[in-house]
């Protein structure tokens, strides 16, 4: 069991924007370690970068809306312009939209991956060595060079996952940042996000991907509707049938089976739940 202090605290959260009839988040009560990956995992609409956005104190204050309950990041509230200064370069935020974060001032790669610790004024050296280990350690020095703004997708996404990592970060809040990613960029991710939960932060990850998140997330949280509908270590949660009810999916191996289900009269206990959820655990479920 993790012990470690709470790094993110929902507490009868209802978040509620402006033209919306019904609340993108219901209710939330939720507590988020530190030390941990925790994965939100739901249908389109389901709450998942409302939660994040929330956590990060830009909804409703950059979106519109109104939210109730409380919400304390790192032991601060958000929400509040008094103390959101404590927050200031220890949260690493990475939107769904990689272009839509970049600075705009940066002309290679290296100044943007410098920019956010630079904006911190810290002093140049400690800029420049940041810089450089975030570079190296998502394996984008080859870029240092680069305009940004002539990057693919999938690189795009990896320089604003190293701007964030160029902080060092107590707590990321993460918007599916491998939806652009190949299978070697999925994998650098995924080290990357339980080497930074190994160092004690917090990581709050928003994605669809099954397949990526299983082995690297400790715990899923699956919204539906703006509400916790499950909680747990993901291995039981998405080899369940209550995931589908849900959230629509699980992993690919998992939907195999469960399409296959669909078709068999009698079902074979083979393809009953628990589900498969890797290649591995079909071949050996079904050889």
């Amino acid at each position: 069991m993790n012990d470690a202090a709470p790094a993110l605290v929902f507490d009868g959260v209802t978040l509620r924007y402006s033209a919306a009839h019904t609340p993108a988040l219901a209710d939330i009560s939720l507590t988020i370690r530190s030390g941990e990956v925790t994965w939100l995992y739901g249908a389109l609409g389901a709450g998942c970068t409302s939660l994040l956005l929330a956590a990060a104190g830009l909804a409703p204050g950059h979106t519109g809306g109104e939210l109730s309950g409380s919400v304390r990041a790192l032991g601060i509230d958000p929400h509040d312009p008094r103390g959101r200064a404590g927050l200031v370069g220890r949260i690493g935020f990475v939107t769904a939209v990689p272009a839509s974060q970049l600075s705009g001032v940066a002309a290679t790669v290296r100044e943007e991956v410098a920019f956010a610790p630079a904006n911190l004024g810290w002093p140049v050296g400690r800029i420049e060595a940041a810089a450089a280990a975030a570079l190296e350690r998502f394996g984008l020095t080859r870029l240092a060079e680069r305009d940004p703004a002539h990057l693919s997708g999938g690189e795009l996404q990896r320089v604003i996952v190293a701007s964030m990592l160029a902080l060092g970060p107590a707590l990321w809040l993460l918007d599916e940042p491998a939806s652009a990613l190949d299978r070697a960029g999925r994998e650098s991710l995924r080290s990357l996000l339980a080497a930074e939960a190994g160092r004690g932060a917090a990581v709050v990850i928003a994605s669809e991907d099954a397949d990526t998140m299983l082995g690297v997330a400790d715990r899923i949280v699956v919204l539906d509707g703006g509400r916790v509908a499950l909680d747990g270590p993901p291995a039981s949660v998405l080899a369940g049938p209550a995931v589908w009810q849900h959230a629509g999916g699980s992993t690919a191996i998992a939907a195999l089976a469960r399409s296959a289900a669909g078709l068999a009269e009698p079902v074979p206990a083979a393809l009953l739940p628990p589900y498969p959820l890797t290649a591995d655990e079909g071949v050996a479920r079904w050889s």
